[in-house]
């Protein structure tokens, strides 16, 4: 009962291509999405970082007391890249002391020290390119038993490059 097959081809194609044209337009629409997607790791990158010199400056709440020596290094200390921290760097560090009545008996500044001003202004606005902060507050005991209080405040601007501040 084969009465007329002529039409079956022509119809059989049109289907064809549009399959093509539904699997074609999947892939590019899930590649649009996937490429549009920003992602941001500069907070992350930021709380990385002072929980990493927090762990370094401080043993079972006591101070590490080497950080009052004249040949203290930080970045040999804590493990740290020092040319992450150059002249147009992308990363702040900051380290505070203060004894108990608030004085500041020690301060470290190491990177881009705009980020300190510009991680206060982040928090009262909206924008891409400031940097991301996190600011560590501990109170330590040094070595005569004395509570000092440790502020760190780290930053991170960058931008999806590669680079470890870590050695």
């Amino acid at each position: 009962m084969i009465m007329n097959k002529q039409g079956s081809e022509k119809i059989l194609s049109i289907w064809w291509f549009f399959v093509l044209a539904v699997i074609g337009g999947g892939i590019v629409l899930g590649c649009l999405i996937y490429y549009s997607a920003e992602t941001s790791v500069k907070k992350v990158e930021a709380e990385i970082l002072g929980n990493k010199i927090l762990e370094c400056l401080s043993n079972q709440r006591y101070l590490n007391n080497k950080i009052f020596d004249k040949t203290f290094d930080i970045f040999q200390e804590c493990n740290l890249n020092k040319n992450s921290f150059g002249k147009g760097s992308n990363f702040y560090l900051k380290i505070s002391l203060y004894n108990n009545t608030n004085n500041l008996i020690y301060e470290l500044n190491q990177g881009d020290f705009s980020f300190e001003k510009n991680c206060f202004i982040s928090n009262k606005i909206s924008a891409k390119k400031f940097p991301e902060c996190s600011i560590k507050k501990e109170v330590l005991l040094n070595e005569e038993e004395k509570e000092i209080k440790l502020v760190i405040l780290t930053a991170s601007n960058q931008e999806g490059k590669k680079i470890s501040t870590v050695e």
